[in-house]
C-alpha cells in the first residue's frame, strides 16, 4: 500500500514529545462522531463506519489498511463500512493522488458496537490564483535586459505585453523603458495548483485586520524592502487583509517561490530576492510557530519580486482553534 506524507507527520524540528502530541491533536484527521450498541451486529463482531467529507468523486473505491492488512472498499455516499472483531484497530485510507493519505490512532471498539468516524483527507492540489507578482530591477548602470518566466500554471495576465519574454532597458532608479514607454516594474498573474507541507501549516502569523498595516511595515522592513516597494506591497495586500477580523498568513522566500515560476534574467543579476505571502481569513487564532523573515541584501545588479495568494478553499479541519 502506498503511504503518503500526511499533515499529522511532524517535522524533525519538533523535538519535544509534548509539542508533537499537541500538533497531532491539532491536525488529527480521524475524529469520532458516535459510538453506540447495535443489536443487529453479531456478539463477536463490531462495525466501523467512516465518512469522508468533500471527496471529489474521481473514483468509487477507497484503498484502506486495517492493522496492516490492505483492502479495497466501494464508497457509497462518501461512506464505507468495515465489520471486524472487537478490540483496538489502526486504519489507513488512500483515495487518489490528489489527497494525502489519512490514518488513525488506535481506535478501540466493544462487541456489538457501531462507531462512526469522520475522516478528513486533505487535497494536495488546491487551485489558487497567483496574484500580482511584480518584478523590480536595479542594475548598477543603464543596461539592456531580457526576462523570461517559466510559469508553473496557466498565465492569466501580463503587463507590459509579454511575447516570449520581456526585453527593455533598465536604469539604476528602477525605471524600465520599453521603446517610448516607461514602467516601475513587470507584472504577471497565473492560476495553478498548489500543495502544502505539514511544516508550512504549522508556521506563520495570526494577524488581526486592524493590525495589518503595522505588521506588514515591520516584516517588510526586516525583509529589506525600500519605501516604494513597501508602499506597493501594502497598498495591494493591505485592504484585502484589513477587511477581515483575523487572518492567517505566512511568507515564502527565494527558492521556495520557484513553485510559482522560474525567473531567467539576462544579464544575470548579482542578487535576486523573492517574497510571496499566502493567506486566508480565519475565525480563531491557529496554533502556529512564528516564522523567521529572510532579509534582502542589495549587492550589485539586484532584482526583487513579490506576490502572493489568498487561499479560499482550504479544508476546515486545518483551521483548528488555538
Amino acid at each position: 500500500m502506498k503511504f503518503l506524507l500526511t499533515l499529522t507527520v511532524l517535522t524533525l524540528s519538533l523535538s519535544a514529545f509534548s509539542k508533537e502530541e499537541e500538533l497531532r491533536n491539532l491536525y488529527r484527521e480521524v475524529q469520532l462522531k458516535s459510538d453506540s450498541i447495535d443489536s443487529s451486529i453479531q456478539e463477536n463482531q463490531a462495525k466501523y463506519t467512516f465518512e469522508f467529507p468533500g471527496l471529489d468523486g474521481t473514483t468509487d473505491r477507497m484503498i484502506y489498511s486495517i492493522d496492516g492488512k490492505d483492502g479495497k472498499l466501494k464508497i457509497n455516499m462518501n461512506t464505507v463500512e468495515i465489520v471486524t472483531t472487537p478490540g483496538k484497530h489502526i486504519f489507513q485510507f488512500f483515495y487518489t493522488e490528489n489527497y494525502t493519505e489519512a490514518y488513525s490512532d488506535s481506535l478501540e471498539i466493544q462487541a456489538q458496537h457501531h462507531a462512526t468516524y469522520a475522516v478528513y483527507m486533505t487535497r494536495t492540489d488546491l487551485r489558487i490564483e497567483v496574484d500580482k507578482p511584480v518584478i523590480y530591477l536595479y542594475p548598477e548602470k543603464k543596461i539592456d535586459v531580457s526576462v523570461e518566466l517559466d510559469i508553473k500554471g496557466d498565465p492569466s495576465f501580463f503587463y507590459p505585453a509579454y511575447e516570449n519574454g520581456w526585453t527593455f532597458q533598465a536604469a539604476p532608479s528602477g525605471e524600465l523603458t520599453f521603446g517610448e514607454n516607461t514602467y516601475n516594474y513587470l507584472f504577471w498573474e497565473a492560476q495553478q495548483y498548489r500543495s502544502f507541507t505539514s511544516a508550512e501549516l504549522t508556521s506563520g502569523f495570526n494577524v488581526k485586520g486592524k493590525d495589518v498595516v503595522s505588521f506588514l511595515e515591520e516584516k517588510l522592513d526586516l525583509a529589506g524592502l525600500n519605501s516604494k516597494e513597501k508602499a506597493d506591497f501594502i497598498t495591494y495586500w493591505g485592504p484585502r487583509l484589513a477587511a477581515n477580523k483575523l487572518n492567517f498568513l505566512r511568507f515564502e522566500f527565494n527558492e521556495t517561490c520557484n513553485r510559482y515560476a522560474d525567473l531567467n534574467i539576462v544579464p544575470k543579476p548579482a542578487t535576486v530576492y523573492r517574497i510571496y505571502i499566502t493567506w486566508m481569513p480565519i475565525e480563531q487564532e491557529l496554533n502556529v510557530q512564528e516564522q523567521a523573515i529572510e532579509s534582502f541584501k542589495r549587492i550589485g545588479f539586484s532584482v526583487l519580486e513579490w506576490g502572493g495568494s489568498e487561499i479560499t478553499n482550504f479544508p476546515d479541519i486545518l483551521l483548528s482553534e488555538k
